[in-house]
């Protein structure tokens, strides 16, 4: 359970280490296994993707684009007092084109199991 900055930590170093995985590998399945039965996605003032079957077709356009350009800034995580859910965000800055920059927020929710998935992903590029 995260019930301290670093246990939250921890959780969002995990999950953005296999995101990042996934990512690079172009595996769209593997990335979606990361969210939520109910968890959303959102490309902000674009689009909104619900549940595993629409996020695995949004996945599957995600993964043909090209991260190699951008440097991520991770904010700190932070959990809610009962580690219920994990907040953690951050920007992408591109390295030779301050007009491709953006951000991301998650919220990880814990499961039965003790272990977190994506419930809600927003992002802005």
């Amino acid at each position: 359970m995260a019930s301290s900055k670093a246990d939250a930590d921890k959780v969002s170093k995990e999950l953005h280490n296999q995101f990042t995985k996934y990512s690079k590998e172009s595996d769209a399945k593997g990335l979606t296994s990361l969210y939520h039965p109910d968890a959303v996605l959102v490309k902000k003032g674009k689009w909104v993707a619900y549940g595993h079957d629409e996020i695995l077709k949004k996945n599957e356009e995600i993964v043909k684009l090209s991260f190699s350009d951008f440097e991520v800034k991770e904010k700190p995580a932070v959990a809610t007092s009962d580690g219920e859910f994990v907040h953690y965000g951050g920007a992408f800055e591109h390295k030779s084109d301050s007009s491709k920059n953006g951000w991301y927020a998650q919220i990880f929710k814990r499961g039965e199991d003790g272990k977190y998935l994506i419930y809600h992903d927003i992002f802005h590029m």
